[in-house]
């Protein structure tokens, strides 16, 4: 083989060998695997019984429902086990894969109402008298991210 192919073959292979353009290997080290929406809620004293009667009745009854249609994967009650002044109680904590659309917002609400057999109106009422053992403190929305292989 003369000196000429072998730089020829050496070149070729050397093509394949090195690594791939820079504009392949231009990605972000993470990718959003899921969305997870965190609400804090303080309860009153006195209240915890009466809003985790709730949560363990409608709200479970609701996200259930929801896990059920696919609208979301999971969800959890985490509780503050010494909470700081100022801190949350409780955090409810939603996981979801992605967001509706404005048209799917609104099937869904009119799915859920019908599935607890519920108007707006006494939705939001009963929302306000749980203003009496509970406040909703603040409401996090967060990406979770995983390396990409």
């Amino acid at each position: 083989m003369n000196r000429l192919t072998r730089i020829a073959l050496a070149a070729t292979a050397l093509a394949f060998a090195a690594p791939l353009p820079a504009h392949a290997q231009d990605e972000y080290p993470l990718k959003g695997a899921e969305w997870v929406e965190i609400t804090g809620v303080s309860l009153e004293d006195g209240g915890g019984l009466a809003y985790t009667n709730w949560l363990a009745g409608e709200w479970r009854k609701r996200m259930d429902y929801a896990v059920q249609q696919g609208w979301i994967q999971s969800y959890e009650i985490w509780s503050n086990t010494y909470p700081r002044k100022n801190e949350s109680d409780l955090w409810l904590i939603t996981r979801f894969a992605e967001f509706e659309s404005d048209a799917e917002f609104e099937a869904r609400n009119r799915q859920m109402r019908e599935y607890m057999q519920r108007s707006i109106a006494q939705m939001q009422a009963e929302s306000g008298d749980r203003a009496k053992y509970r406040t909703v403190d603040s409401e996090i929305l967060a990406k979770r991210l995983v390396w990409r292989n």
